[in-house]
């Protein structure tokens, strides 16, 4: 099929009612052949779960991809279009019953209702979500589960009323494809919603940006100086953006232009478009003539004095008045004139892909909207308030958001996060326990799963077991149709109108026993996101908050609806503060969004709150004295109270007044009460936590990264540094302060939950956090990502951190997701099939290791000393601060020399990191300039008294002269105390590699400032140890990882690798096989370097085990034998043959030596180190 033809098929298909024949037709061209069926299914063949919302379905036949992988094809006609479109979850859990039945686990379904003949209809992909989990205590092999199971259901809204571009791009490639059948994952990319995002920012970016640019000279926005006037643009230009985008849902849910009389629900799906037409056909302005009274009167007036409230004169329709300041002006809009050509609303121009038509409705016009919010197992291919959630984050990265280190966390992440904050506060709120000790296999074997050791303890009370909270959060809103129906059941029993029935009610016992006191905790949770952005985390926890109350209604009694309750946990429970002002606006238009998707009384359009003092502009970092309190508190609170549902404009201009005096009178002598000024203070703003709990339950987000010193002079760091934050260092991170920030506002017991960057788990800048960490709350989570990519904007190490505001004794839990991260995978089934490490924390750093690496880390630790308490130094490279002028090749040196034979006296050799291999250097004929800047007694070089090196140096003098590290002339290098160690023995090291690379030099060389120097006594002895597997396998336990498993070889961690104490008994084997391993790998026999590396290794392993070597009888000292050192005095060919004699007999087969290096791995702790090097 050709491109046309396909286009074709799909507009004839996804624009039109459903028709079956036309669908078979498709899926025909689609999957190029499948099998028909013929199955129709109706009445008792309906599951009694389903009854009320499924008329019929046919099983039209099924599809066996060329891999073998099987799809159903269904056709489900549902009873109503509020069934289509609301019953999303019993509709997805059909599709997982009927695909049991068939042996199936993806399918295609045709979901269409009887009531408006099929005129918008569902088309969806459907995939079982296999549940994890480990059998017994935790202890065997991951499993999946079928009962209960989940699945996704991916969804195009298709029909009359919809638009095909979405599905055209997406399927066009699959319908084109005549030359191989597809395979289901091609077909599961063809629902892609990440494609559909990314589509859409790109284009919603371009609109942002043409009106940005035009917007720019409008005099308006010419009163202010530059930097402010783009500020000014830019925000409008959002604003524009977001009312109007805000407006194509409202035009969705059929809220704009209704007729006059008729109920809200049934306007015009295009009421923008048709609004368009009708101004450009008198030759109008649309901007003028119809936006700004859309914004500024229909929806911003209260119209309380008709007799319809919902009528507008001017356009002689319904609008609903929304109140909450979005469609409040700030600017004169009835006097200030702004030119917005229609050709910004539509024109005929083509974009990059073809598509016609370049204005705001042009690109609105070719997706769909949909008023379903994004679900991890329900997600449509459409714009959703979710997805708008990520293109607004992404538009502040446009705005410079990015350069203060904020990013979009992905909505797994954001699910997870949501989830885990809100069951560990439902643990503290409902359960109190008693200090439990640690129970060991045989009495985990007695007293079960971690939930069931709940039990233990004197003087516990256990309500609710935690395993059954997370039942609820994680699952709950799966149960809510079959509980439903369970409960119906059970009535009819009851009432002798049936005897029995299929279903049981999910939920746990404990949950529907305490329904009430969860729904009331559930109701009572304060919430703050300190670096709001967007808004991902408080509008994530919305929903969760209102899908666990809604799976408890059935057991609690409360019968409030989904609107009803987003209303509530909006106005009592979620709350937010970013410094950004566009963050702000976004944040408060994604929870009035979420609100309006929920709100379904046709009669009565309620207004939307006031979000002023819930969702704030100001520097979370900075506020009054932890011990400040002001009179004011209560006149605030009680003013706030009134304002948030306040709809009068009069009334609610007066009440703002008065609040903002209150505070501004506070933030106005900050300055010369505390010494910095204050523009923002939690307590001040949001009184009524301090009033009600001393703080929050949870305190969430996903805080800046950047590093403090980007801010150095500036009147901000300073700011920073007079609250007393115990973790700030100029070298340390933004987010740090956040992390105690979060604690500080936090009630007692209150739960933090942060994604962060990882670098605070070791780094030198992370250890006041560490400290902070370890005495000042309790973690019980902590999952590190690794080097695994996060982000999609930017390159960042990321790990998220659950603690509790309180000290206790308990382990934490923690993993390492380093290997196992997937992008838009569950969290929980990572989680799952991964077992969680020891949790190895103190201040030196926060490591996470395979449980049977913990052993082994706490022997090498028993038995060795850190090399920072040997009597040694480390120091890094020479710093020239232009390598192109001091370092030259052998040619030039010899140039030089030859000019003037004095040159020599301060030109030596000099290595590159890439020069240092392991055990040996490779020298690559490079040579320094060495024109030193003094040491000890020695003065500095006067390049005068060497000429032809002033010559060469004069080529570069611009360059020299700019650089910071220069001595007291453009010509000397810059002061380094200890170049005299550099004539020493020593070993180099590069910072930079995926394996211990630690070499061996007697020599006088110098190196680069990538690597480091090392010098001391017992050198050979050290540079064994720091070569060997064991401490290979433990330096990832202490350092840091770049991307591609590279590591930070910095002096901060290789001081802390622990080295035995010297022993002379060991020292007479190992050093000199040092030296054979050395002077082997320069000669390039590359069989006997390996073997004396081998041996070296399995000295180490005895040195360090040699418990488990002896018992395994595998040890290797007894059995060498004389090993012949090697001295300087010895000629080339006496090193060789003495290093041949060694090998020759220590190779041979017969030998105890080499029979136990090659069994070595039939211990245990041997075997477990080979394997995690493995990973």
């Amino acid at each position: 099929m050709d491109k046309r033809q396909a286009q074709q098929s799909i507009s004839e298909l996804f624009t039109q009612p459903f028709d079956r024949g036309r669908y078979q037709h498709f899926l025909n061209n689609l999957l190029n052949r499948y099998e028909p069926r013929n199955g129709h299914y109706t009445g008792n063949y309906i599951p009694d779960a389903y009854k009320q919302h499924i008329k019929q379905y046919w099983r039209i036949g099924k599809y066996q991809d060329p891999e073998g992988d099987e799809l159903d094809l269904l056709v489900v006609q549902v009873k109503s279009l509020s069934k289509l479109e609301r019953a999303r979850s019993a509709l997805r859990n059909f599709a997982v019953t009927r695909l049991k039945q068939f042996e199936k686990e993806v399918s295609l379904i045709a979901f269409y209702s009887e009531d408006d003949q099929g005129a918008d209809w569902r088309f969806s992909f459907v995939k079982i979500e296999h549940e994890a989990y480990k059998d017994g205590k935790g202890k065997g092999k991951v499993k999946l589960r079928q009962e209960l199971t989940p699945a996704k259901r991916y969804s195009y809204l298709v029909g009359v009323h919809e638009n095909s571009h979405t599905a055209s791009k997406q399927l066009l490639p699959l319908l084109e494809m005549d030359y191989a059948d597809p395979r289901i994952e091609e077909i599961e990319a063809a629902f892609s919603i990440e494609k559909v995002t990314d589509e859409f920012f790109e284009q919603y970016k371009a609109l942002f940006q043409n009106l940005a640019e035009h917007l720019k000279n409008q005099p308006l926005f010419n009163k202010a100086d530059d930097e402010e006037r783009a500020q000014q643009v830019s925000r409008f230009a959002k604003k524009l953006l977001g009312q109007i985008v805000f407006l194509y849902f409202l035009q969705k849910k059929g809220w704009l232009g209704v007729a006059k009389g008729e109920k809200w629900g049934t306007g015009s799906k295009r009421f923008m478009r048709e609004r368009f037409e009708q101004v450009s056909e008198q030759n109008g302005d649309y901007y003028h003539d119809f936006l700004q009274y859309l914004f500024y009167e229909a929806l911003a007036d209260e119209r309380k004095g008709q007799n319809d409230p919902g009528y507008y004169a001017r356009f002689n329709c319904r609008v609903p008045f929304l109140n909450g300041g979005l469609f409040e002006p700030d600017y004169e809009w009835q006097k200030e004139h702004i030119d917005l050509p229609n050709t910004f609303f539509h024109n005929t121009e083509k974009n990059k892909n073809g598509d016609v038509g370049t204005g705001i409705l042009d690109v609105f016009g070719r997706y769909n909207f949909t008023i379903k919010e994004d679900e991890p197992l329900e997600k449509e291919v459409a714009v959703d308030p979710e997805m708008l959630g990520k293109v607004f984050e992404n538009m502040l990265e446009v705005t410079e958001r990015k350069s203060k280190g904020a990013f979009y966390t992905p909505r797994e992440i954001v699910h997870y996060m949501c989830q885990e904050s809100l069951i560990h506060y439902l643990d503290n709120r409902l359960n109190h326990y008693a200090s439990t000790p640690e129970l060991s296999e045989p009495q985990a074997d007695i007293f079960g799963s971690p939930g069931g050791q709940q039990s233990l303890g004197d003087g516990e009370d256990i309500r609710v077991l935690k395993d059954d909270l997370e039942t609820l959060i994680r699952k709950g809103h799966l149960f809510i149709e079959n509980d439903e129906a369970a409960l119906r059941a059970l009535e009819r029993i009851e009432k002798g109108k049936q005897k029995t029935t299929k279903h049981k009610i999910e939920l746990p016992d404990s949950v529907k026993e305490n329904a009430k006191a969860i729904d009331e905790a559930l109701a009572d949770i304060k919430v703050c996101d300190p670096a709001i952005g967007s808004g991902a985390f408080p509008v994530g926890l919305l929903h969760e908050i209102v899908n666990a109350r809604l799976a408890l209604a059935p057991h609690s009694g409360n019968s409030q609806s989904a609107y009803e309750l987003k209303r509530h946990a909006i106005s009592e429970s979620l709350y937010g503060v970013d410094i950004d002002a566009s963050a702000i606006d976004i944040a408060r238009l994604r929870l009035w969004l979420s609100l309006i998707v929920d709100e379904e009384d046709y009669d009565t359009i309620e207004a939307l709150p006031n979000l002023d003092y819930k969702i704030v502009q100001g520097d979370s970092l900075v506020g009054f004295p932890e011990n400040w309190k002001s009179p004011a508190f209560d006149k605030i609170e009680r003013l706030q109270k009134l304002y948030f549902p306040e709809t009068d404009h009069d009334k609610k201009a007066v009440l703002k007044q008065q609040i903002d005096a209150e505070i501004r009178q506070r933030l106005d002598g900050s300055q010369q009460t505390f010494g910095w000024q204050v523009n923002f203070d939690f307590r001040l703003f949001f009184p009524d936590i301090w009033h009600q709990k001393d703080g929050f339950d949870v305190v969430i987000g996903n805080p800046p990264y950047v590093q403090i010193q980007k801010f150095s002079g500036q009147q901000i760091q300073k700011e920073w540094e007079e609250q007393n934050y115990e973790t700030f260092a100029k070298t340390g991170d933004v987010y740090c302060l956040f992390y105690e920030k979060g604690h500080r506002i936090l009630c007692n017991q209150g739960i933090l939950t942060f994604i962060t960057s990882n670098k605070w788990m070791r780094a030198g800048y992370g250890r006041k956090l560490r400290q902070f960490f370890l005495n000042q709350t309790s973690i019980d989570q902590l999952l590190d990502f690794g080097d695994s990519q996060i982000f999609s904007e930017a390159t960042t190490y990321t790990n998220v951190l659950l603690f509790e505001k309180t000290k206790k004794e308990h382990t934490p839990k923690a993993w390492d997701l380093s290997s196992a991260y997937r992008e838009a995978a569950s969290l929980v089934r990572m989680l799952d099939e991964n077992p969680s490490g020891a949790a190895l924390f103190n201040e030196e750093g926060f490591v996470i290791a395979p449980a049977e690496m913990a052993a082994i880390k706490k022997q090498i630790e028993k038995v060795g000393t850190p090399l920072k308490d040997w009597d040694i130094a480390i120091n890094y490279g020479i710093k020239t601060g232009f390598n192109e002028a001091f370092t030259i090749d052998g040619k030039k040196k010899d140039e030089l020399i030859a000019q003037d034979p004095k040159s020599a006296e301060i030109i030596n050799p000099i290595l590159r990191g890439r020069d240092i291999k392991r055990y040996r250097i490779d020298f690559a004929d490079l040579w320094l300039i060495n024109t030193h800047n003094g040491y000890g007694k020695t003065p500095p070089i006067d390049v005068t008294n060497y000429p032809t090196i002033k010559t060469y140096l004069d080529q570069f003098l611009p360059k020299l002269t700019k650089r910071k590290d220069k001595g007291v002339t453009p010509y000397n290098l810059r002061n380094c105390a200890y170049l005299e160690k550099f004539e020493k023995e020593k070993i180099f090291w590069l910072e930079m590699s995926p394996i211990p690379n630690f070499a061996f030099s007697a020599e006088e060389v110098f190196i680069l400032n990538t690597s480091y120097i090392l010098t001391g006594e017992k050198l050979k002895w050290v540079l064994a140890i720091l070569n060997s597997s064991v401490l290979d396998c433990y330096f990832p336990l202490i350092s840091t990882d770049v991307r591609g498993k590279t590591r930070r070889y910095f002096k901060q961690y290789v001081e802390l690798l622990p080295i035995l104490p010297y022993e002379s008994s060991y020292a007479d084997f190992l050093e000199p096989l040092v030296d054979y391993s050395r002077i082997a790998k320069e000669t390039e026999q590359k069989l006997q370097s390996a073997y004396f590396e081998q041996l070296i290794d399995g000295l180490v392993y005895e040195l360090y085990f040699p418990d488990e070597i002896k018992a395994a009888n595998k040890e290797i000292l007894p059995h060498l034998g004389e090993l012949t050192p090697i001295t300087d005095h010895m000629a080339e060919e006496e090193k060789l043959a003495t290093i041949q004699r060694g090998f020759d007999r220590l190779y041979d087969p017969r030998h105890p030596v080499r029979n136990n290096l090659e069994t070595l791995d039939s211990v245990e702790v041997v075997r477990t180190i080979r394997e995690a090097l493995k990973r």
